[in-house]
């Protein structure tokens, strides 16, 4: 297996993530080949998922971890096309401290419905936490990952109300 490679597509959503998902997944690639669907959010985008139910947040009143949040500039995201550091309208670095992210294997569908499927985002999001896990215990990265197949941490999946299972972000 292996060695995979992002997409230029997948690697322009990844660069507008902070540094800390950017380092995981670096690592992740390199033996696991998935997809990267969404990294930073506009409020607009936000709004319009909330209102096809696939977010609790309205973008608003309860913002998503996708929507550019103020971060130290070693952290913030990249513009790939101008290789310059994102900001927010007042010039402040900025990072999405989300990512939604998906199996890749030509041929199938993650999104089939299909338990099997489903299944290969747990597989996945299990990598995501090791790699995250032993790149903290080298130094490399901080905080904690809460994975939207198990949003309150406690590794029990059947207690969750509503399943996003593309989607991880950061807590620092």
């Amino acid at each position: 297996m292996g060695p995979y490679q992002f997409s230029e597509r997948s690697l322009r959503r990844l660069y507008t993530c902070h540094k800390y998902i950017r380092l995981t997944l670096f690592e992740v690639i390199r033996f696991y080949d998935l997809s990267v669907l969404e990294g930073i959010r506009s409020t607009a985008r936000q709004q319009e998922l909330y209102h096809l139910g696939r977010s609790k947040l309205d973008g608003i009143i309860k913002k998503s971890k996708h929507q550019g949040h103020i971060v130290d500039e070693e952290f913030a995201g990249i513009d790939l096309k101008t290789g310059k550091i994102l900001r927010d309208k007042r010039g402040n670095p900025i990072a999405s401290l989300a990512c939604d992210i998906m199996p890749y294997k030509q041929g199938t569908n993650a999104f089939s419905g299909d338990p099997k499927d489903n299944a290969r985002f747990y597989h996945m999001m299990g990598i995501v936490r090791g790699v995250f896990e032993e790149l903290k215990a080298k130094g490399r990265v901080d905080g904690e990952l809460r994975f939207g197949l198990d949003w309150d941490r406690d590794d029990v999946y059947t207690d969750q109300t509503f399943d996003d299972l593309p989607h991880f972000e950061l807590i620092l």
